[in-house]
């Protein structure tokens, strides 16, 4: 628990100090003064200036933040001020952040290309181009047969055999439905592969709608040649930003139409009950998964919501319409009502994790 809790800590302070930095830097190129770069959130522990911005280190090692100057502002005559900026200059700092989590996504889909990315197998997509599929456990059911017998995720399915002598060496995911369902409250041996090394298991399976307990997908693995890898990061990136804006603009039907979303979005809570089952499938699919969550988050930071760089963005597009800024009180206001929601939309969906977890 505690090393899940320490690798959940640096995926998360790795992705926003990625966003951060991007801020940083940009406006740094920029001419705008940034006061501070903090690295985790108050309160401060230490910090050191350098030059005209102080690094703070603080004691929630979540993340960090930048504070740049006269970015609540509407007017400034201080040259350095990021509200004296052009709208282009502003518009590419507060664009920054979001394309600072599209690189690293890209830059870690390149890394890990050469050792081989998990994709879906059965995604017509990767028709042709997966090596090495399986079927393999991407979730194991509280309190379930396959929970009892002591099957982990990442564990790949090699064969099926009950005691009767029926054998499965399953190929797709239907095969395995049917097989337990067709023989609950029957004992079967299951033979895996984790590791690297076979082991054996046995389970009862239960006389109900979910005999064994375990969620599978098959995997496979897309790999390239060091000189080629960049480009399949490249593809990989363009691929999860189409494939999560989609998510993001299902979501948002569903709550428009009035449907449940619980299931679909997590929070903190379930982000680390995510990365704690990850690691069973090893760095690879960590990493992977890193990748996906950068994207995410510059998804999420897109949104024309106020609080969000989106909403910043949304209000330069306003200011370059009507020809002048929006005021610095109604701005402040609506940033500040923003971020109030979004407090409370995060509190909801811890809730909804812990709740769906229990």
């Amino acid at each position: 628990m505690i090393l899940d809790l320490a690798i959940f800590i640096i995926v998360l302070a790795v992705l926003i100090l990625a966003h951060e930095f991007g801020h940083f830097i940009v406006a740094r190129k920029n001419g705008v003064r940034v006061d501070e770069f903090g690295f985790g959130f108050p309160p401060r522990l230490f910090g050191f200036k350098y030059g005209q911005t102080l690094y703070s280190f603080n004691l929630f090692p979540l993340g960090g933040f930048v504070r740049i100057a006269g970015e609540n502002e509407s007017v400034s005559a201080d040259p350095e001020n990021f509200a004296s900026k052009s709208i282009y200059a502003r518009f590419a700092v507060v664009f920054a952040g979001v394309l600072f989590n599209i690189i690293l996504a890209f830059v870690i889909f390149s890394a890990v290309a050469t050792a081989g990315i998990p994709v879906d197998a059965e995604d017509p997509y990767w028709a042709g181009r997966v090596r090495d599929a399986s079927i393999t456990v991407t979730e194991v059911l509280k309190d379930s047969a396959a929970e009892r017998s002591g099957f982990k995720m990442g564990d790949k399915i090699l064969e099926l055999k009950t005691d009767s002598g029926n054998v499965l060496r399953p190929l797709d995911v239907s095969e395995i439905q049917r097989f337990t369902g067709d023989n609950a409250g029957r004992t079967i041996t299951a033979k895996i592969e984790r590791s690297g090394q076979n082991i054996v298991l046995s389970a009862d399976l239960a006389e109900n709608e979910i005999p064994l307990g375990v969620a599978t997908a098959k995997v496979g693995k897309i790999t390239a040649p060091w000189y080629l890898s960049p480009v399949v990061g490249l593809e990989l990136t363009f691929i999860a930003l189409a494939r999560t804006a989609d998510g993001f603009l299902f979501i948002l039907g569903l709550l428009f139409s009035g449907q449940s979303v619980a299931g679909f979005i997590s929070g903190p809570v379930g982000i680390f009950t995510l990365v704690s089952g990850i690691l069973d499938f090893g760095i690879i699919t960590l990493l992977t998964f890193t990748a996906s969550l950068s994207i995410n988050l510059a998804i999420i930071n897109l949104m024309p919501f106020p609080a969000l760089d989106g909403g910043r963005i949304l209000f330069l597009a306003i200011e370059a319409l009507r020809g002048r800024p929006i005021s610095q009180k109604t701005g402040n206001l609506a940033h500040a009502l923003g971020f109030a929601i979004l407090i409370m939309l995060m509190a909801v969906i811890t809730y909804l994790d812990i709740k769906f977890r229990l």
